[in-house]
Parts: C-alpha cells; sequence; structure tokens
C-alpha cells in the first residue's frame, strides 16, 4: 500500500495541479492560450495513462508473489501496460506534430522534450510486445501440461 501512495497519489496531485499551472502560463503568454486547455487535457489523460499502468504493474507484483504471473490474469495486465503505453507515446506524437506544425515559434524548446517520451515510449512498446509473446508461449505451455496432468488425460 506504500507503494501506491508513493508513485501513484503524486501524479494524482499533479494531474490536480495542471489546470491552473496552465491557466498562469495562458497569462503570462496570451498567444498560446487557446492551447491551455487541449494541451492540459492531453497531459492530464498522459498522467492518466501512467497511474493505470502503475496499477497493472502493482498487480503483476502481486500476481508474481502469488506464483501467478504466467497465467492470463497476468497476459491482461501486460495487455493494460502496453496499451496505456500505446496511448501515452500516440499523445506525445500528436501534441509533437500539433506544435511543429501550428503553435507560433514551432513550440519553442518544448518539442525537444517530447522527444525522449516518444523514443521511451516506442521502445518500451517494443520490449513490452516481445516480453508479452514470451508470456502467451509460457501460458499456453502451462496449460497445457495443466491438462495433462488431469485424471483421465491421455
Amino acid at each position: 500500500m506504500i507503494v501506491f501512495a508513493v508513485t501513484v497519489l503524486p501524479l494524482l496531485l499533479v494531474q490536480l495541479a495542471i489546470p491552473g499551472r496552465a491557466s498562469a502560463f495562458a497569462e503570462t503568454t496570451p498567444e498560446v492560450a487557446y492551447l491551455v486547455v487541449p494541451y492540459s487535457v492531453a497531459a492530464i489523460l498522459f498522467i492518466a495513462c501512467i497511474q493505470v499502468a502503475l496499477l497493472a504493474v502493482w498487480r503483476l507484483l502481486w500476481l508474481s508473489g502469488d506464483g501467478r504471473l504466467r497465467t492470463r490474469v497476468g497476459m491482461r495486465c501486460v495487455d493494460v501496460i502496453i496499451a496505456c503505453a500505446a496511448i501515452a507515446t500516440g499523445l506525445c506524437i500528436v501534441v509533437l506534430v500539433h506544435m511543429v506544425g501550428y503553435v507560433p515559434s514551432n513550440g519553442g524548446t518544448a518539442g525537444l522534450f517530447i522527444w525522449p517520451a516518444i523514443i521511451g515510449g516506442l521502445v518500451s512498446i517494443a520490449l513490452l510486445v516481445r516480453w508479452r509473446r514470451r508470456l502467451a508461449s509460457d501460458v499456453v505451455r502451462t496449460a497445457s501440461a495443466d491438462r495433462a496432468d488431469e485424471p483421465g488425460a491421455s
């Protein structure tokens, strides 16, 4: 429970602070004030993806402690993490394309900070998909072994 409080709750506080910080930013830079709402929504959704992925990782840790990591429940958790990574990476790509194409001064240096998130997201997705494939083969192998151990199986 402490791990949950240390990881997810601070992100919730950041989510709650985003609208106020964005409003303050809009007052100091009125030329991009029209972007406050869409970029705030994108940031809140990005953080929500992180929170959901952390909950799925937490569930995976519980499953591994119970020896149930290589089950369909474990695969569903990995699927949730992959979906969260894909959505968060997609949000970063959309924001970067919008900044470069439609924002005055091409988004300035903010675009430079989005590239690591995109690259990290794509690499994470690739690794997670690879892990999911391996986990799926383990689940099938375990299910086959369980069926072979059942009474009456030949």
